[in-house]
């Protein structure tokens, strides 16, 4: 410690002043504006840095998939969501690679569908709209779309089925393309 502070005890903080009785008072020094300002500029660098270390939004997550129709099954794996469950997300169309049953029969979503969830027992996940192009040989590519699509939660788990028929109706496509087509089952697990 400074041997100035050990031989005059108070004046850390300013010089002293005495009230005659021999007791000695702090008197603050002027504040030093350049401190003041280095403080406030050390203080906006921290609040900063944390604004910026907190995410804008919560991390994405994947998800699993298949589908089956007319006895093919088409399935993905990892496929890109916006978020994780129970927040609403969508599913990025472009990251489901589908694998079919039938080398003859591709599937791809044509449109990035939002899922909500609701995880009130039983629990549910929903998405409004569900677009896909089918390809298949002689009938050419055809465009559907499911409306209002609801699978059921499986237990506690964040795997979701629905193994009643599901309508998807044409949209677009060849003559060749049936006006709809039954969904056998569908299944997604997200992680």
């Amino acid at each position: 410690m400074d041997a100035a502070l050990l031989a005059h005890p108070g004046e850390e903080n300013g010089a002293a002043a005495s009230d005659g009785g021999g007791r000695t008072a702090a008197v603050p020094e002027e504040e030093d504006p350049m401190r003041s300002a280095g403080l406030l500029v050390g203080l906006s660098a921290t609040a900063l840095v944390a604004f910026m270390a907190t995410p804008a939004h919560a991390a994405p997550g994947k998800v699993d998939g298949s589908v089956t129709a007319a006895g093919t099954t088409c399935s993905w794996t990892n496929a890109d969501t916006t978020n994780t469950p129970p927040n609403t997300l969508t599913i990025n169309h472009t990251t489901v690679s589908p694998t079919c049953t039938s080398a003859l029969i591709t599937v791809t979503l044509s449109a990035s569908p939002t899922v909500t969830f609701n995880d009130t027992p039983p629990g549910t996940a929903t998405s409004p709209q569900v677009n896909v192009v089918a390809t298949a040989p002689i009938v050419g590519t055809c465009n559907y779309r499911v409306n209002n699509v609801t699978v059921n939660r499986q237990g506690t788990t964040r795997t979701y089925t629905r193994t009643t028929p599901l309508t998807a109706t044409k949209t677009g496509g060849g003559i060749l393309c049936p006006a709809s087509q039954a969904i056998d089952s569908v299944r997604f697990t997200f992680h």
